[in-house]
């Protein structure tokens, strides 16, 4: 304990009662040990009497000064922290989840693909009115309707369309199970008896209310005709620079092969490994309106042909990308069509 208190600076312990008699016979013990001084030989020096004090090393010193200071910082630490977080530190808090408000909302959506299916199942029979047999549209329209919403939705009864197409579209959540589907409809409108009886056909744009209730979804009221789309502008970028003389070298390859490609055999005109679908029965080559090859290098190049084929009668032009790969054989090479697909414009 003398150490310590020495390394905190602390004040000599004095003796309590009866140590000083203790103290006094260690002291009597020591000079009866100690020999006398003969006459004439001299006396020892002072330090012989007793243990004489070193003076401390700066080493020492420092070391000492040092370890003061850290248990002075240990004893000022647990004074400030406690010592009991020592010996029970507390728990971390439990991370707190945050709420994702999106995912709440998707909870209340009505499932995209069923209502689609609904609502394009629905829309087909809902456009498709006939005034001779009103109650096979009723009947249709019951199956996706929810319980208790009249059949008839709207209709007077009369008249005669016929629905040759539904596409559904986009379907706009709304909140708490319920949604609203767009679908577009071709119809066709017949007017006139006889001789002159019509058809007319044109796009109708549909949105169906639908919800989802007791497990599956249902249409849950009258639908609401609305605007078809309009064409935008459209700036295509510019067309890359052309290769004239590969252009001329290639035109017949490329005339060759479209003309199989309509008859059915264009593996025998297309590159070894060419992965090209047959076009169908009823199309022929009509002619080869306009073959351009794109600036390029190497063994692949790309090029745009205007193609005009007949078919139904009539004859439809249309425009095609075509790849060419050139083939070699011993000492002789050759363009052939490597790939054929709709131009991007």
């Amino acid at each position: 304990m003398s150490a310590l208190r020495k390394m905190l600076n602390l004040p000599p312990k004095e003796p309590k009662g009866g140590d000083e008699g203790i103290a006094a016979a260690a002291d009597a013990s020591t000079e009866a040990q100690e020999p006398r001084a003969v006459e004439g030989r001299g006396t020892r020096a002072p330090a012989a009497l007793g243990w004489a004090e070193e003076e401390e090393s700066s080493g020492r010193s420092a070391a000492r000064k040092a370890g003061r200071v850290a248990i002075w910082l240990v004893i000022g630490l647990a004074a400030f922290t406690g010592v009991r977080t020592w010996i029970f530190p507390t728990k971390p808090p439990a991370p707190v989840e945050q709420a994702d408000p999106q995912a709440e909302a998707r909870k209340n959506n009505v499932p995209e693909a069923e209502a689609q299916q609904v609502a394009a199942r629905f829309a087909r029979s809902y456009m498709n009115w006939n005034a001779a047999a009103p109650d096979a549209r009723a009947k249709e329209l019951e199956a996706d309707l929810a319980k208790g919403v009249d059949p008839k939705l709207g209709w007077n009864g009369s008249g005669t369309q016929l629905v040759a197409q539904t596409i559904p579209g986009t379907v706009t959540q709304v909140g708490g199970k319920r949604a609203r589907v767009r679908v577009d409809v071709r119809v066709s409108v017949v007017t006139g008896s006889g001789k002159n009886q019509r058809t007319a056909t044109s796009w109708r744009g549909l949105e169906v209310p639908v919800a989802q209730g007791n497990g599956r979804v249902v249409v849950t009221g009258q639908p609401a005709m609305v605007g078809m789309p309009t064409a935008v502008g459209y700036k295509a970028p510019d067309s890359p620079e052309s290769d004239a003389q590969l252009a001329g070298l290639t035109r017949d390859t490329v005339k060759d092969f479209l003309k199989s490609w309509a008859s059915g055999s264009e593996d025998q005109a297309a590159a070894p490994g060419a992965d090209i679908e047959p076009l169908g029965s009823g199309l022929a080559l009509d002619a080869l309106d306009a073959w351009v090859v794109d600036v390029g290098s190497g063994d692949k190049r790309a090029g745009t042909a205007t193609v005009r084929w007949k078919l139904g009668g009539a004859q439809i032009q249309q425009t095609y990308q075509i790849t060419l790969t050139k083939v070699s054989a011993s000492s002789a090479s050759r363009w052939q069509v490597e790939a054929v697909s709709a131009k991007t414009a």
